[in-house]
């Protein structure tokens, strides 16, 4: 009877170390459409560099963030549009907080 529970344990944790990494977004669509909307000045390399930067952090930071936060933010990123290491980063960190503010 423990044989058939084997599997069943190890499938669990599997799944559970994917969840607690940082996923792998595809960034181009999203630095090509930044570098036509924002400025002459923004460029597809800079954007890159920026989205490598917060993915660094991401990675550095990811235990730290509770994984409800991580399972939404990383959704969040993916809704209408192109997802962004930048946008997952800034949606930790403001739910990160969001928690600690003092009401007064």
């Amino acid at each position: 009877m423990i044989v058939p529970l084997i599997p069943l344990a190890f499938g669990a944790l599997i799944t559970v170390s994917t969840v607690d990494r940082v996923p792998t977004l595809d960034t181009r669509p999203t630095c090509a459409g930044a570098a036509q909307e924002i400025s002459v000045t923004r460029t597809v390399e800079g954007c890159q560099q920026s989205e490598q930067q917060a993915r660094a952090e991401l990675d550095s930071q990811w235990a730290n963030f509770p994984s409800a936060d991580r399972q939404i933010c990383v959704a969040t990123t993916k809704i209408g549009g192109f997802p962004s290491y930048v946008q997952v980063l800034t949606c930790l960190e403001l739910a990160r907080d969001a928690r600690t503010m003092k009401l007064d």
